[in-house]
């Protein structure tokens, strides 16, 4: 009969338990830059949903990505610096451990829809720790003699290649991809009450090319190619509908107050890219060397953009307050790398103090939070520090540092480059060395010779932060009696998958 007892207790115990860990909702937008949310100062769009989730929730103002796509996406599933495991643009390797691993192994319902573009087949995809998926870019049917329900665009309107669990997607609503995967995430909600779930939705938008959305008063709905500039705030606002859709799906289904929601982005807004008319009423930015590369050619409204051998490449500039932002993706700066970030876990709003916050958050620090919120801290190798307690409204988040490791254009490891900032400032591993706040573009690296003592502090300890990180030993002319070692060295380990 004790045994009885005890056993019934221990089950009760850890139901309770199962039962207080909260649902937790991803949600990632592909090329937007924080100066886009007006929870971040942005003043061009209309952002209410976001904006509500910030101003109730925390608004985190220094999260930091990478500067393109597939290495944020490694980041942020892994938890792992990118010097440790990203090999190639467009690939996760299948020996890594994402954090849809860890929450599956802790018993939660997972979910993944929406962008992929990381390789891999159906069950591939499903060892990634997915339960089921929704996704289209890079996405093939588990039956290759399978034919799409539709043909047209890969991401946008009469888009063929939406893949849910293996099969083409048939969908309610129309045939526009972001509905299509929007609609997915909304169901796969309603459905899972019995347990807790995780939901990582990396959004299709606003990644160029920049097409009208089902809001947009006009524009070419067809399917046909379009890409104009001013379709990218119709696409930030369609955004914050999605967004919507999912808060009134955790509403309906009584789920909001226990679930953790969370909205960023992958890297910076969209730079120049072909476009298919030019934008003449509105200021933008141009580009003569193709796509992709910066040559910070601003072009006013009324004027007409300079053409090249390449046509007309434009890219999006937003007002804010503290300056107008064009779009960064692809450049290490802080409007390359700094990203959107608004949570909100409603059981704990009360207990907030403040709600926008200046502590740091790097992508690998989801992973840790994550697993911590589900009860399997400890269990995975990864080089985040979780956030979990600022979540419950307990204190700040503890991370003293970010680290970016990119290779150049996201591809070659020849172009490799590290930086490390504190928020305030930040220094290459050549050496260059900026104040942020008077030179958040950086254009010009601090001599030792310019800088103040607190320079110099700030310098000597990121400096020998980053040789520790990297495992390397500090250069005889960098060791300084200022230089604070780093609390927790990581070790490039060889993980077990879960």
């Amino acid at each position: 009969m004790k045994l009885l007892y005890y056993i019934l207790t221990v089950s009760m115990s850890l139901g309770l338990w199962a039962d207080e860990r909260p649902n937790i909702v991803l949600i990632m937008a592909d090329d937007m830059g924080r100066e886009t949310v007006g929870a971040h100062g942005g003043l061009d769009y209309s952002t209410p949903v976001l904006d509500k989730i910030g101003s109730e929730g925390l608004t985190f103002d220094h999260c930091y990505s990478l500067p393109i796509c597939t290495p944020s996406r490694v980041k942020i599933m892994t938890g792992q610096y990118g010097f440790r495991n990203y090999r190639q643009f467009g690939l996760l390797p299948s020996s890594e451990v994402t954090f849809g691993n860890a929450l599956q192994k802790a018993g939660y319902a997972t979910c993944i829809t929406g962008k992929w573009q990381l390789g891999g087949d159906h069950q591939q995809i499903l060892n990634f720790g997915w339960d089921e998926y929704c996704l289209t870019n890079g996405v093939k049917p588990k039956n290759p003699q399978d034919k799409p329900l539709i043909q047209g665009r890969e991401r946008y309107w009469q888009t063929a290649n939406v893949i849910a669990n293996g099969k083409y997607y048939k969908p309610r609503c129309h045939f526009y991809g972001p509905d299509m995967v929007n609609e997915y995430a909304c169901d796969f909600i309603k459905r899972k009450k019995d347990k807790p779930f995780f939901l990582y939705y990396p959004m299709i938008l606003p990644h160029s090319p920049w097409a009208p959305t089902p809001h947009s008063k006009d524009g070419d709905k067809s399917g046909a190619k379009v890409s104009e500039v001013r379709f990218f705030k119709d696409n930030i606002e369609y955004i914050d509908h999605l967004v919507g859709n999912v808060v009134k799906a955790l509403e309906e289904s009584g789920q909001r107050d226990n679930t953790l929601l969370i909205f960023t982005g992958d890297n910076g807004s969209g730079y120049p890219v072909p476009v298919t008319r030019s934008n003449e009423n509105m200021k933008r930015i141009v580009s003569l060397k193709g796509w992709g590369d910066y040559d910070e050619i601003i072009v006013e409204a009324g004027e007409k953009s300079p053409k090249s051998s390449k046509g007309i490449q434009e890219g999006p500039i937003t007002r804010t307050s503290y300056g107008e932002i064009p779009g960064r993706k692809n450049l290490m700066l802080r409007d390359g790398t700094g990203v959107p970030c608004v949570m909100q876990w409603p059981k704990y709003s009360a207990q907030y103090n403040e709600h926008k916050l200046d502590d740091l958050i790097d992508f690998s620090d989801f992973f840790a939070t994550f697993a911590e919120l589900a009860g399997v801290k400890g269990q995975f190798e990864n080089d985040g520090i979780s956030f979990a307690s600022r979540l419950k409204g307990e204190g700040k988040n503890s991370r003293e540092f970010v680290f970016c490791h990119y290779w150049k254009s996201g591809r070659d490891p020849r172009g490799a480059r590290d930086a490390i900032h504190n928020g305030k400032y930040k220094i290459y591993n050549n050496g260059d060395f900026f104040d942020l706040e008077k030179d958040p573009d950086e254009k010009k690296a601090l001599k030792i010779t310019e800088m103040n003592e607190g320079q110099l502090k700030a310098r000597a300890e990121l400096m020998n932060a980053y040789y520790q990180l990297r495992g390397m030993n500090l250069p005889a002319t960098e060791v300084s009696d200022k230089a604070a070692p780093s609390k927790k060295k990581k070790k490039n380990s060889k993980k077990k998958k879960a």
